[in-house]
């Protein structure tokens, strides 16, 4: 059964809002950093701090085609869809 874009949007827009912690309609480098703080939280092994930071800022430049240094979720959806073809 194809999903739709509605289906497929409603769905990435409880994942944008998961990492939306202040719910201001972007999501920013340091709600990025939280949502990873908690993923290695109890992890033997952590990333290296200025490595994971380095990362974090690369993948926030990447979606964020309007350069205003936080990422819409217009600029998710488009940056997710272009693996869903």
């Amino acid at each position: 059964m194809a999903t739709s874009r509605a289906q497929v949007e409603k769905e990435l827009k409880e994942s944008f809002d998961l990492v939306d912690k202040d719910k201001s309609g972007f999501i920013d480098a340091s709600e990025v950093q939280q949502i990873l703080q908690q993923y290695y939280q109890g992890k033997a092994k952590k990333p290296d701090p200025a490595k994971l930071q380095s990362e974090i800022s690369a993948f926030v430049k990447e979606l964020d085609k309007d350069s205003d240094s936080k990422v819409s979720f217009k600029e998710f959806v488009d940056f997710v869809m272009q693996f869903c073809s």
